[in-house]
């Protein structure tokens, strides 16, 4: 089968990481992949021109042209070919069996496209309304396109909202690389979390934790990491600006609690790569997160407008050794059943060949 993605750029995310674990493996069953994206990255805010935008978008473009741009292989690994294009159009996509759209940016594109260019679907992992026209963000999730969500709550969320239907299809997790079969617990523990720059992140929340924390226990340490330091931290934070692979599962391995305080998005990775590597998750009941986390026993929830919930969580843990070491046992045992990428695709190729 000939399966053609379409990405709005390629970086390090969490929804990248999403889209090139699914092309690699429908490779590996014997499918015929090409991931396409744009030379120049797609102005999120038209008709409106942004500077900021326009200074990156042409940024972009110059490295591409020069060769100095981020090699694909060095953010993922990939078994597929990729392609820059100058635009998504009939010109530029080859003719294929399916085409899938991967954010609001590329849904319009890939339902311009002729049939020729095969089953057009339109994979959704957030409610990308951030530095966007809303508007065409909006519309985007009622074009007549077969959508797939990774999280039954966007699943609830567009049929509320838009009326609109979804298959509900989670993604995989690599546990080649996210595991840690020697887990040893710290004394005292270590915390961990990830700084952003997106509001819905709510990164400060988990920083205000932390800074509380180290308050009533002085000896613990803490550990951070993210593409960049957006929130001010103290010195006595140990930061790594964008890890790869190994440094996260390091990072993941040798810490005792992760804290992530999201208010919104689809289904975040980090809280279940920690949780692959034994490393318990202190988390806003938001999100996917309630649906794969049982409070107290594969992690800890919090109520998202209760901040002071987080604080009691790792408290919590930090006075129980016995349950921190019990959750996150639980938590890899639960998510290594529940995110399984062989279900994952086995279910994509499903879908595709029963969809129009």
């Amino acid at each position: 089968m000939k399966i053609n993605f379409i990405v709005p750029v390629i970086v390090r995310s969490g929804g990248i990481r999403v889209i090139f674990e699914f092309a690699n493996r429908l490779t590996d069953a014997g499918n015929d992949v090409i991931l396409y994206t744009p030379i120049i990255p797609f102005n999120t805010y038209k008709p409106a021109i942004k500077k900021h935008v326009l200074k990156h978008q042409l940024r972009y473009a110059l490295e591409q042209w020069t060769g100095k741009a981020k090699m694909p292989a060095d953010i993922f690994k990939y078994r597929f070919k990729i392609k820059a294009v100058p635009g998504i159009n009939n010109f530029t996509i080859r003719n294929a069996d399916a085409v899938f759209a991967t954010a609001w940016t590329t849904a319009q594109y890939v339902h311009s496209l002729s049939k020729a260019k095969g089953k057009k679907y339109y994979f959704i992992q957030d409610y990308e309304k951030w530095n966007s026209n809303i508007k065409l963000v909006d519309s985007s999730y009622t074009l007549p396109l077969n959508r797939i969500v990774i999280a039954k709550h966007l699943n609830l969320f567009l049929k509320e909202k838009f009326g609109s239907e979804s298959k509900v299809i989670r993604y995989g997790l690599d546990f080649d690389t996210f595991n840690n079969p020697s887990k040893t617990f710290g004394k005292p523990v270590t915390l961990l979390y990830m700084d952003h720059q997106l509001p819905n992140k709510n990164a400060k929340a988990a920083i205000d934790t932390i800074l509380l924390i180290k308050e009533k226990y002085p000896g613990i340490s803490v550990k951070g990491f993210g593409m960049n330091i957006y929130n001010s931290i103290p010195d006595y934070f140990e930061f790594t600006k964008n890890p790869d692979d190994k440094k996260l599962q390091e990072l993941y391995s040798t810490s005792d609690i992760y804290i992530y305080p999201t208010l919104f998005e689809g289904c975040p990775t980090t809280p279940l790569e920690a949780m692959a590597c034994k490393c318990a998750v202190v988390a806003n009941a938001a999100a996917e997160i309630p649906f794969y986390i049982t409070n107290k026993e594969t992690g800890i929830l919090a109520d998202p407008l209760k901040p002071e919930q987080l604080f009691e969580g790792v408290s919590y843990l930090i006075n129980n050794p016995g349950e921190l070491k019990r959750i996150s046992q639980n938590g890899y045992e639960s998510v290594t059943k529940m995110f399984r990428w062989d279900n994952s695709v086995n279910e994509l190729l499903e879908f595709i060949n029963n969809t129009n």
